[in-house]
Parts: structure tokens; sequence; C-alpha cells
């Protein structure tokens, strides 16, 4: 199951892609996914204060405009697509935060976001 920040922010507990054994507090803004390894008795709270809501992750339909997907692959391509918009930057956000999130993609969308706020 996925998970949506509705609030402005959390933080939670969630793991290192560098030190695949350490885990660290991050901020999660609202509107992105929650990572998914964050631990079950944190998003228990966090759906109880309504902090954050169950996405429906069902697989996107064939008839989805191929276009508007974010694409797998390298950094560039990503970034390439995303080709500094907000919304496009958001959302690829979301999809590598949600996988072994490459730091540098990460900090890349990070600010092509906060740019468009």
């Amino acid at each position: 199951m996925a998970y949506r920040v509705i609030a402005g922010y959390v933080t939670v507990e969630m793991g290192v892609p560098e030190a695949p054994s350490a885990r660290a507090r991050r901020d999660v803004r609202q509107g992105l996914l929650l990572p998914g390894d964050v631990p079950e008795s944190e998003v228990r709270a966090l759906l109880e204060q309504g902090h954050i809501e169950p996405v429906d992750d069902e697989p996107a339909s064939p008839d989805d405009d191929q276009d508007d997907k974010v694409p797998t692959g390298t950094i560039a391509e990503i970034l390439a697509w995303v080709d500094g918009n907000p919304d496009r930057a958001a959302r690829a956000l979301d999809v590598e935060q949600a996988g072994k999130a490459r730091s540098t993609l990460v900090a890349d969308l990070t600010a092509i976001v906060d740019a468009g706020e």
C-alpha cells in the first residue's frame, strides 16, 4: 500500500541509499509518497493523525498517455523528461523515493520542485 503526505510535511525514519544498513530521519513534503521502508508503526501513527492518506497503487491502464508516465532509466533521461517542469519533477521524485533512491537525482528533482513553489 502506498501513502501520500497530506500535511505540510512529515518527518519519517527511512533508509539511507548510500549506506543500506543505516537509517535517518527525513522530511517528506505534502503531495509526495512516503518511501516504502518507513516503519509500519510510523505509518499507523501518521494515518491516525491525519497526516497521510492511502493512495490507489493500481497499475496504470494501457490507455494512459505514455508520454505522461515517469520514465525509468538514467538520471539524464529522467531529467530530460522533467525538462524543468515542477509537476513532473514532483512525480519523478515520488517514483524515485518509492524505490532505491539515487541521492543525486533526488537532489536535482527537489531543487526543481522547490524552484516552482
